[in-house]
C-alpha cells in the first residue's frame, strides 16, 4: 500500500492546485473523478460554487453518512520545484504532501478498497478546493446549503503525528470604523480624533483577555490581536476617519454570540463608531467520551503500537462548520512537516498507517 500511496501522491503534487488557480483546481477534481471512475456502487455528486469545485462520494445514497471523511485538494503557492515530488528514504517532499494531498491520497485509496468489500459501509468522502482561503465556497457552503455532514466527521488535516485534536478555537474577525472631526494638529480641542476612539476601544476590549505571558503553557484561553489599523493622512492633522481590524480567537464554551455581545457593548459607548463582521466560526469541541472517538483512539493505538494523546488546535479549521451544527469532529494527521514552507514533507510509512487505521475504523463493528 505504501508504494500505491506514493504513486498517487506524486501525481497529486504535480498538479499546481493553488487556491487562486481555477483551471488547476478543476484539473485536480477531474483527476480524482477519473481515478475513481471504475468504482462501482457509489453515489457521487460534483459541485461548483463561485468557480471552486468540490466532489462528494458516499456508498449510501445519503449526504449524511455515519462517518464522513473531509479533505482539501488546494494548496498554498510555492516554488516551481515544490511541485516536483522527490523521495528521500521514507519521506516524500512536495507542496501539499502533508497539507493535505497525502491524506487525500489515503482517502482515495480507501474508497477503492471499501468498494471491493462485499458489505459496503455507511461512509462518505468530501473533497474541496478552497480550504486555504477560508472554505467559503467549499465546506461552509456544502454543510450549510447542501446538508452534507455525518454522525462522526474525520478531517485528517491537523495535529502532529497522529495526535487526536478534539478542540479548536473559534474565530471572530471584525472591522471597527470610527468617525470624528478633522482639524489642525495644533488645535486638537476643536476636533474629534477618530483614531483615539479606536485605541480606547481596543484598550477596553483587551482588558477582557488574558495578558501574556499568561502562565499556561498551552495558552488555551481567548486571545485578541490588533492586526491592522488605518487612518490619518498627515502628522499635523486630526484624523476624522479610522479603521481597526481585530482577530479574536475563543475557546469553548464561548460562542460567536458572546464575543459579539462583548464587542457591541464596548463599541456602543462611542459616538460615530460602528462595527462590521468579516468572518466568524464557532469552536470545535468533541467530548472525549464520544463512542466513535473512543473506538478510533483504540484502533489507532493498536495500529501504531503506542499511546496517543488528545490535543487542541489554536487555528481555525473546517471542523468548525460541522461542530457548530452539533456534529462531533476529529482532526488528526500523519507525520509530516514544513507546512506552507520550502521542502514540505510527509512520512510514507505514516500514510500507510493512516490508511490501515481508517480501514479498520470503518470496517469494525
Amino acid at each position: 500500500m505504501k508504494e500505491i500511496l506514493e504513486h498517487l501522491l506524486r501525481r497529486l503534487i504535480q498538479i499546481k492546485s493553488v487556491s487562486e488557480n481555477i483551471p488547476e483546481l478543476t484539473r485536480i477534481v477531474d483527476f480524482v473523478e477519473e481515478e475513481l471512475k471504475g468504482v462501482g456502487d457509489i453515489f457521487s455528486r460534483r459541485y461548483l460554487v463561485n468557480n471552486k469545485p468540490s466532489i462528494f462520494y458516499s456508498f449510501y445514497n445519503t449526504y449524511h453518512p455515519k462517518i464522513l471523511f473531509v479533505g482539501h485538494l488546494d494548496v498554498v503557492n510555492g516554488r516551481d520545484e515544490d511541485f516536483i515530488p522527490r523521495r528521500e528514504g521514507d519521506l516524500l517532499y512536495g507542496r501539499g504532501s502533508i497539507d493535505m494531498k497525502g491524506s487525500c491520497a489515503v482517502m482515495i485509496e480507501l474508497i477503492k478498497a471499501l468498494s471491493r468489500e462485499e458489505e459496503k459501509p455507511n461512509v462518505g468522502f468530501l473533497f474541496t478546493t478552497d480550504e486555504e482561503v477560508g472554505s467559503e465556497n467549499g465546506v461552509k457552503y456544502l454543510v450549510e446549503k447542501e446538508g452534507i455532514g455525518g454522525e462522526f466527521v474525520i478531517i485528517p488535516d491537523g495535529g502532529e503525528d497522529f495526535q487526536l485534536v478534539t478542540e479548536g478555537k473559534g474565530v471572530f474577525h471584525v472591522k471597527i470604523v470610527a468617525r470624528g472631526v478633522a482639524t489642525h494638529g495644533s488645535r486638537v480641542f476643536l476636533g474629534e480624533n477618530a483614531l483615539d476612539k479606536l485605541v480606547q476601544i481596543y484598550t477596553e476590549l483587551k482588558s477582557h483577555f488574558h495578558p501574556e505571558p499568561c502562565g499556561d503553557p498551552e495558552h488555551w484561553h481567548n486571545t485578541i490581536n490588533l492586526g491592522k489599523i488605518v487612518g490619518g493622512d498627515s502628522v499635523n492633522r486630526v484624523p476624522d476617519y479610522g479603521e481597526m481590524y481585530l482577530d479574536i480567537r475563543f475557546v469553548y464554551p464561548f460562542t460567536v454570540k458572546k464575543i459579539e455581545e462583548l464587542v457591541k457593548g464596548i463599541v456602543s459607548k462611542y459616538e460615530g463608531v460602528e462595527y462590521e463582521l468579516i468572518s466568524t466560526g464557532e469552536t470545535v469541541f468533541t467530548p472525549q467520551d464520544n463512542p466513535y472517538l473512543i473506538k478510533y483512539k483504540r484502533i489507532a493505538e493498536e495500529v501504531l503500537n503506542r499511546k496517543l494523546s488528545f490535543s487542541k488546535e489554536h487555528g481555525a479549521t473546517d471542523g468548525r462548520f460541522f461542530s457548530e451544527r452539533g456534529m462531533p469532529v476529529l482532526i488528526t494527521a500523519p507525520r509530516g512537516g514544513n507546512i506552507h514552507g520550502n521542502d514540505e514533507w510527509v512520512d510514507l510509512n505514516s500514510l500507510e498507517a493512516l490508511f490501515n487505521i481508517f480501514f479498520r475504523f470503518v470496517k469494525e463493528k
